[in-house]
């Protein structure tokens, strides 16, 4: 299957420079999906058949993208995701890459990620992604009895797990980085031995867990994520791979981006950081929010086909409270791991103003630091700490 694109896109004007780097996640073929996840953030049921990009609108956006990053940007990175993006077909993206090398400037670094559920990938899809050096999220969720409860073909009848697990072969075939995306809620809470080994045994070498997000499709079927769940989960895995001496040789997010956020101060994602609002998103249809989790009309900010400037879009999305005001709630102040931590994504605050994962993140985040905190939090300190454990 195969997305058509649709047409017509007046000029747009000029770009001005964002005052901070920024990315926006290019969804485009919005919601579109060959699959049925139980517990997907769009709410399936209740969608209208999803529009794919305008085509006319792709090198606007590219032009405009690449021109309103900040001058000393040495590295400018596409996001692109979905539904399941593939389905924009194979010349759209070599229409894409033809659009960066176009307006890229020199001694700038264009790079692309693209997540996918890894179904649709075949050998001509794999050359061209090695060709380009783009980095692949593939989600699964474990081994395949895990797996095919909660990620189902589009009729909702078979599980995809042979068929990701094919994609995965065929990256591996073709020497493409990529990484597992891992959705966890409660009901997987107690199995993160078993996901983790499944991957080992599938030598995979980059995983990520991400807490279920109750949007969409995961309300629907009442799928949850308590917080305890959400830190045993999480400490598992620390505790295992720690365990298995896989240190530098398995990298889980989740735990180095706490060893580097620990010693440098700077956070690799937006939901720990002192701050966020530069992480975009654009729906196909060229709606933009402040955040892939906040599709609301608190947190829209804009259309690309309305030519306002990107850098504009940028300096009103990091001026919205829920980035500004993250990591300042009263019970972050005198937490113990907030250097790493900072309150957490501003998708699971509560009705009550609290982040509803905290306790789960203090207790994850609390293990791991345990070791970390007899060295300075500086370069002189990540140092000495990699000399001693020899990574």
């Amino acid at each position: 299957m195969k997305i058509a694109f649709y047409d017509s896109l007046s000029s747009f004007s000029p770009p001005t420079r964002a005052v901070v780097p920024f990315h926006i996640l290019l969804k485009p073929v919005g919601a579109g999906c060959n699959l049925k996840c139980d517990y997907c953030y769009y709410p399936e049921d209740q969608l209208p058949r999803p529009k794919p990009m305008i085509k006319e609108m792709l090198e606007p956006f590219i032009r405009n993208y690449i021109a309103s990053q900040p001058t000393y940007s040495k590295e400018i990175n596409f996001v692109w995701q979905g539904g399941e993006p593939l389905l924009a077909g194979l010349d759209f993206y070599k229409k894409a890459i033809d659009l960066q090398q176009k307006y890229a400037p020199k001694h700038v670094k264009i790079s692309n990620s693209l997540q996918t559920n890894g179904t649709l990938l075949t050998p001509a899809w794999c050359r061209f992604l090695k060709q380009h050096n783009f980095i692949i999220g593939v989600s699964l969720d474990g081994p395949k009895e895990i797996h095919d409860r909660y990620r189902l073909d589009k009729k909702g009848q078979q599980g995809s797990y042979n068929a990701v697990l094919k994609g995965i072969r065929l990256l591996q075939e073709f020497d493409i980085e990529f990484n597992i995306l891992t959705v966890v809620h409660d009901a997987v809470a107690n199995q993160a031995q078993t996901i983790y080994e499944h991957f080992i045994q599938l030598g995979v070498k980059f995983i990520q867990f991400q807490p279920l997000m109750t949007e969409g499709s995961a309300l629907e079927h009442q799928f949850t994520l308590t917080a305890p769940n959400w830190g045993k989960f999480l400490t598992d895995i620390y505790l295992h791979w720690k365990s298995q001496r896989h240190v530098g040789n398995v990298h889980v997010m989740n735990i180095e981006h706490v060893y580097s956020q620990y010693f440098t101060h700077v956070s690799q994602t937006c939901v720990h950081s002192e701050r966020c609002g530069t992480n975009l998103v654009m729906e196909a249809q060229g709606q933009i929010f402040a955040c892939d989790h906040q599709i609301n009309s608190s947190h829209h900010i804009g259309n690309i086909l309305e030519q306002t400037p990107l850098s504009e879009l940028v300096l009103n999305s990091i001026e919205l409270p829920f980035g500004q005001n993250k990591s300042t709630r009263r019970e972050c102040q005198s937490c113990t791991v907030k250097a790493v931590c900072q309150g957490g994504c501003p998708a699971h605050i509560n009705s009550m103003g609290k982040n509803k994962l905290c306790e789960g993140y203090f207790q994850f985040f609390n293990t791991v630091m345990a070791p970390l905190r007899k060295y300075e939090s500086s370069m002189r300190g990540v140092q000495q700490w990699r000399q001693e454990i020899g990574f």
